[in-house]
């Protein structure tokens, strides 16, 4: 059994990073192997979901000569999307002992946009651990000999706390990232009019009525969601596949989209 999300399917999209590559009623597959392949959606005669061993759920696309056009999981990034979209042109779906799979549809589908979008870091994560890597690099290579030379008698002392505080050159960046919720990239969740943030355990709704506006960067053509007290609130790029809708979203409830250096 499959449940019809009702997911936003945008005109082009990626799957895993750029292995499935669907524009339109074309599907451009990328190889590992250097080989790639292209073929319409009207290609598609049927799509297998099975578990190899070892595996998690695998969705296998066929054409009416039984050939594999392409293999992906629901969990790669716009998996769910990718199977949303055939669904919507209408492939019919198959068990791997040839029984179709059984569609449930929602009563009432929901209205207004529903899909997620992998957001960026807020805060400059990656630089604050190459600092504390850095210095700790500079602690062990120089701070260790000369604490060795000048420490006479208190030698043993004076090295335990050395290595201690690199040690909290190279936890402190971690710890920070951990409590800010920007250790590993944000995920926006956004369903008809509500939207919620997931940072990696926590997730927290974001209400419309307390954003301000919208500023988009040109050095990296990514868009800066900011409160009204301010602060930013999430980060995303317009170029992912549905950074556009996103932005379309939130100008038509009133807040501004800006822009900035």
């Amino acid at each position: 059994m499959y449940t019809d999300m009702g997911l936003t399917v945008p005109d082009s999209f990626r799957v895993n990073e750029g292995g499935i590559i669907v524009h339109g009623s074309a599907v451009h597959v990328e190889s590992p192997l250097g080989k790639s392949r292209s073929f319409s959606v009207q290609e598609v005669d049927r799509l297998i979901v099975h578990r190899p061993k070892g595996r998690s759920f695998e969705n296998v696309l066929l054409d009416a000569q039984g050939q594999t056009l392409c293999r992906f999981t629901r969990m790669e990034k716009n998996g769910d999307v990718f199977l949303q979209y055939l669904l919507n042109q209408g492939v019919p779906f198959f068990h791997s002992d040839g029984q179709p799979l059984e569609i449930v549809r929602p009563a009432e589908p929901a209205s207004g946009p529903r899909f997620t979008l992998q957001l960026r870091r807020t805060a400059p994560v990656w630089t604050w651990i190459g600092l504390g890597m850095g210095l700790a690099l500079v602690l062990s290579l120089v701070g260790i000999p000369v604490t060795a030379i000048l420490s006479g008698p208190h030698i043993e002392r004076n090295l335990d706390v050395l290595l201690g505080v690199i040690l909290i050159s190279l936890a402190a960046p971690w710890v920070c990232a951990a409590a800010s919720g920007q250790l590993f990239p944000p995920v926006l969740y956004l369903e008809g009019e509500r939207m919620w943030v997931s940072r990696g355990l926590g997730r927290r709704e974001l209400r419309l009525e307390d954003m301000d506006c919208c500023r988009f960067q040109r050095s990296d053509e990514c868009c800066i969601l900011y409160d009204k007290r301010g602060r930013p609130v999430i980060k995303f790029s317009t170029g992912d596949d549905f950074g556009p809708q996103l932005i379309d979203f939130l100008t038509s409830r009133d807040i501004r989209l800006r822009s900035q250096k």
